[in-house]
């Protein structure tokens, strides 16, 4: 998974792809809208692919160190 991680420190990069996705979604859902067919599909696709980079984020970012507790009672 290193590509994946490089893929997800790459912030412009990723933004780009976001934002590409989802401009073909929007272009595929008015011709659909236009032919008078269902959207349906295209409103999960973008649904899928908003989780699909919420995802890279809990992979990939640094998970908060934990606290050592020291019982001071003792």
């Amino acid at each position: 998974m290193p590509s994946l991680f490089n893929f997800y420190k790459d912030k412009e990069g990723r933004e780009n792809v976001y934002n590409y996705l989802v401009d073909f979604l929007e272009k595929t859902a008015i011709k659909k809208t236009f032919e008078k067919k269902d959207t349906l599909a295209v409103a999960e696709a973008k649904e899928i692919i908003d989780e699909a980079f919420k995802n890279l984020e809990v992979m990939f970012e640094p998970k908060p160190k934990k606290k050592e507790i020291i019982n001071q009672s003792r």
